[in-house]
């Protein structure tokens, strides 16, 4: 199955400030005001513009919220079944505050990637009685300017993606640290130091704008001792870099290339989604890094969701609307029902 949800993140702004965003109350759809410019600048007819989506979270939703939102498909990974969850927005509107939050793990604001591992260690600890015992793999790896980094690991050694095998899509990536994480300390250490080496660079839209995709990868590996099935599932969490376009974010330069980098990659993401629906012999996935590293996790035999973060501020509006159609396109594909790994 697929889904696209949209998440709509406040990032700290007085909700009184953003009139020009109506939420229906079925929590389905959400409607954006903006004022036609000219071909002077000059700002004109208002239009409006009307999304609808699988789940739409106000301004007044909490990381819980969200959270119960996803938590089934992070279960579906503890079943075998290979889960990618995205989030996708521009630069400051709450994409990595919605996939990790604070590195605190007290927080009420927990993101995605905390929450979704106390999930899997406490489900993992229910099914020991049923004889399960799983095994829980984790990597964190950035992808900048279409060069892959490892975010726990200090080691300058060049990281590529290959196939495992030409029958399957299933990928490895060499010389990438690999963390055995047992519990919530582990893990909240390990985002502590890819939280450090994220890179990150100022522009005019926020000045600590990731520059770059993270991927949080968690392998499961499950054995029943007691009738000897087993399941391998696997868990990528995505925080996508902002992306706002260039002429809206005054790069030049370094930035220049990263945003043109960080394009060029989203619309290959777009590429392969649509490419999968309408069930094309050749998907694009080497295209890019982004979607060669994840193409187990996109299409037949995954289950995938898209969060889509939009900004509050009426300055923003247009990379808002730009976002939410992006969304709308990507929610009417169909990429194909999931199978569980054997």
């Amino acid at each position: 199955s697929s889904g696209i949800n949209a998440e709509y993140g406040v990032k700290g702004q007085p909700l009184e400030d953003i009139p020009q965003m109506e939420f229906s109350k079925d929590s389905c759809s959400l409607s954006l005001t903006s004022a036609q410019a000219d071909k002077l600048g000059r700002k004109g007819e208002m239009m409006t513009h009307d999304f609808s989506f699988d789940h739409v979270f106000g301004p007044h939703s909490t990381q819980e919220d969200t959270f119960s939102e996803v938590s089934g498909l992070v279960q579906s990974a503890l079943d075998g079944y290979n889960v990618c969850i995205f989030a996708y927005g521009q630069t400051g509107s709450g994409k990595t505050h919605t996939m990790q939050g604070p590195i605190d793990p007290s927080s009420e604001f927990r993101g995605i990637i905390p929450r979704s591992m106390e999930q899997v260690f406490k489900t993992g600890e229910e099914l020991a009685e049923q004889g399960w015992r799983y095994t829980f793999t984790a990597s964190f790896i950035e992808i900048y300017n279409e060069t892959l980094h490892d975010l726990i690991s200090n080691s300058d050694e060049k990281i590529e993606i290959k196939l495992v095998n030409d029958k399957s899509r299933d990928v490895e990536v060499t010389n990438v640290k690999t963390v055995i994480v047992e519990n919530s300390y582990d893990v909240h250490q390990l985002l502590h130091k890819a939280n450090k080496n994220r890179t990150v660079a100022a522009t005019k839209c926020n000045e600590r704008s990731s520059r770059s995709h993270s991927v949080f990868r968690l392998k499961i590996d499950g054995r029943n001792t007691k009738n000897g099935d087993s399941c391998t599932g696997n868990l990528n969490l995505v925080d996508l870099a902002g992306s706002e376009r260039v002429a809206h974010s005054g790069s030049t330069g370094q930035r220049l290339k990263e945003a043109q980098a960080i394009n060029t990659s989203l619309s290959e993401l777009g590429n392969v989604i649509m490419a999968l629906n309408e069930k094309k012999t050749h998907i694009p996935y080497r295209n890019s890094k982004l979607t060669y590293l994840l193409c187990n996790s996109l299409g037949g035999n995954s289950k995938t969701l898209m969060f889509v973060n939009v900004s509050p501020l009426d300055k923003h509006t247009a990379e808002s609307i730009n976002s939410l159609r992006f969304a709308s396109k990507v929610n009417r594909c169909d990429i194909g029902t999931a199978k569980k790994n054997k």
